[in-house]
């Protein structure tokens, strides 16, 4: 259900002889869903729970694996098979015309489902829709995101966007509760386009209760972009120390605050005043009972609802006739929901044995953690979900079984191999896998590779060839190498060559593939959802013993043959044709009408025999 408020709670009372109409069901299954909603935001949290990786395929197109989300509702959010975009079939792709820079979000989304008749409604109110199908929708915005409902953990936090032009935005998070004497940590999130110039700042004030690690009260927090890393999103951290009054709110600075930001040749300098105050507890026991009651306070858990999960963000380039895509940052504002840590420092919501006390569960019963791993049901198999407990590496394991959408357009796979390379003379040399299965049968097959390599600690994928990358300026970890790929349709495999370029170190090449194929069933799946049965008339009254001749439309599909039949087995009897005779006790009695092309697409119409 749709609903953005959990409350009231209320439930069903039965009684015999209720007449039970819609609004009493739809309280029912509100009931219980608002419910399992508020567990899942005030315990669990918001955020990826697991899979939902984006990752570029070529120039203009992307991949999101299958995963599990929960958004500011508790609602769940299921992407269960693999999508491939391109990005300029995406929602929203119009905005890239005001700003190269976009965000991928993940939004809940429901779908009505199977049209039906109405019984007994007006002509023009007869079709109605017999499923909602809990979905999901992605799109892209580049408006920046509410920071303070991302950063706010539920009110244990203050998030304040310090500044925002020229293509950067620095946010500051400063804890709304903490010890008394002791160190805490201002955290600052720093984001920039691609292509900008490497940025630093210097964010400054004076404080009458907090010192910095020298014991001074003149506090200056400077951040530095080291160009190497290449990154568009940062994290920095400093410390912080509080003073040695408790039980009571202060001010974080004493007058104003001074933020002198410095991007290539351009500068600028801005004078903040806010109202940022910090409770100084005395004891961490007044810090637990503060931390539950004041800051986590029910109204600080249930706002948000039009705040999306960001998957990705993504720097684009206009050429004129569309986009190309630069690069992407998975999950930049890290809406990930974290098992088994308990980190006061993250801004996220996470959750331990030890947040919540569960009853009989020992100190380490939990010590290895929670794993999910979601795997891919036929769309027709039920959903699954089965848990374990693992009590030699002390670790519960779910496994969630989702079945596949029936209206993909490709089906997908992706793998990893090692290319050995030897011998001395390595320029020009060329380099062959083994045959690699890519797991979707035999046909056509659109393969793409991408060469692995480290930068700087972090993975990198190279797609097409290094050379590209050569300047004056040489990135040398960049291999400068080739990679093609030769397809056999008729035996579901392939092969991936290398050419190298230049001199590579190492003893082999980590290559990874990426597989997609259209769907063979894809034309019937989609015939069948928008397959219709329509019976004339819906509802007739007729005597016992009477006859009446039903008629049926069938639109979606170019086969218009129904089967007809009675659905109760003393019901009377109906013909090929549609004539009906009724029996002889009175009643209320269907008539189905099926498609022939899938006997799935039916619709019923109802007989008053009196």
């Amino acid at each position: 259900m749709n609903n953005s408020s959990y409350f009231p709670f209320e439930r069903n009372r039965y009684f015999y002889g209720k007449m039970l109409t819609a609004r009493d069901l739809e309280t029912e299954q509100r009931y219980f869903n608002n419910k399992r909603r508020l567990i899942n935001r005030t315990i669990i949290g918001v955020g990826v729970v697991c899979g939902l990786g984006v990752y570029q395929n070529d120039d203009t197109s992307f991949s999101v694996e299958t995963g599990f989300a929960l958004d500011y509702l508790g609602r769940e959010i299921v992407v269960p098979a693999p999508i491939i975009r391109s990005i300029q079939m995406i929602d929203g792709v119009e905005e890239l015309s005001k700003s190269e820079q976009a965000y991928l979000c993940l939004k809940y989304r429901q779908n009505d489902r199977e049209p039906v008749n109405s019984i007994g409604a007006a002509d023009n109110q007869s079709e109605q829709y017999n499923k909602i199908d809990e979905s999901y929708r992605i799109y892209l915005s580049t408006e920046f995101p509410d920071v303070s409902q991302i950063y706010g953990n539920s009110g244990m936090y203050t998030v304040t966007a310090l500044y925002s032009s020229h293509g950067l935005s620095i946010i500051r998070i400063v804890p709304r509760l903490v010890l008394s004497g002791e160190e805490f940590s201002v955290r600052f999130i720093v984001i920039k386009g691609i292509d900008s110039r490497p940025v630093s700042f210097t964010y400054s004030f004076d404080s009458e209760y907090f010192t910095d690690g020298n014991m001074q009260k003149s506090i200056n927090m400077t951040f530095i972009e080291d160009p190497k890393e290449n990154r568009d999103v940062f994290v920095a951290d400093y410390a912080v120390y509080a003073g040695s009054v408790s039980e009571t709110a202060v001010p974080l600075s004493s007058g104003n605050e001074t933020l002198c930001v410095q991007m290539g040749d351009f500068s600028d300098k801005s004078d903040l005043s806010d109202n940022t105050e910090i409770y100084l507890c005395e004891s961490s026991e007044s810090y637990s009972v503060m931390r539950d009651t004041r800051m986590s306070s029910l109204e600080n858990h249930i706002g948000g609802e039009n705040t999306p999960i960001y998957l990705a963000k993504i720097d684009c380039m206009n050429i004129g006739t569309g986009y190309i895509i630069r690069h992407i940052t998975p999950l930049p504002f890290g809406q990930r929901i974290s098992f088994g840590r308990n980190d006061a420092s993250c801004v996220t919501q996470n959750i331990t044995a030890g947040d919540i006390n569960l009853p009989q569960v020992s100190e380490n019963l939990l010590s290895g953690g929670v794993s999910a791993r979601i795997e891919e049901l036929e769309y027709w198999q039920k959903p699954q979900v089965s848990a374990s407990y693992d009590s030699g590496g002390k670790k519960l394991n779910f496994r969630f079984g989702m079945p596949s959408s029936q209206a993909n357009d490709y089906t997908a796979s992706s793998g990893v191999t090692d290319i050995p390379i030897s011998g001395a003379i390595r320029v020009n040399a060329r380099f062959v896998s083994e045959e690699i299965s890519h797991n979707l049968g035999i046909g056509d097959v659109s393969i793409s590779v991408a060469a692995e390599y480290n930068e700087n600690s972090e993975r990198r994928l190279l797609f097409g060839n290094g050379d590209v990358f050569s300047s004056k300026n040489d990135n040398r970890s960049v291999p400068k190498l080739e990679t093609a790929v030769i397809l056999y349709p008729d035996k579901g495999t392939f092969k991936i060559g290398i050419k190298m370029n230049d001199y590579v170190e190492g003893h082999s090449v980590r290559v990874r593939w990426f597989a997609y194929k259209p769907t063979r069933d894809t034309a019937v799946m989609r015939s069948k959802e928008n397959i219709v049965v329509k019976i004339t008339p819906d509802i007739r009254k007729i005597e016992p013993l009477g006859r009446i001749h039903f008629t049926a439309e069938v639109t979606g599909t170019a086969d218009n043959g129904v089967i007809w039949s009675v659905g109760d087995p003393d019901g009377g009897n109906i013909d090929e044709n549609g004539l009906y005779q009724s029996p002889s006790t009175p009643g209320t009695y269907e008539i189905i009408a099926t498609s022939t092309s899938d006997n799935e697409s039916r619709t019923s119409a109802f007989v008053i025999v009196e």
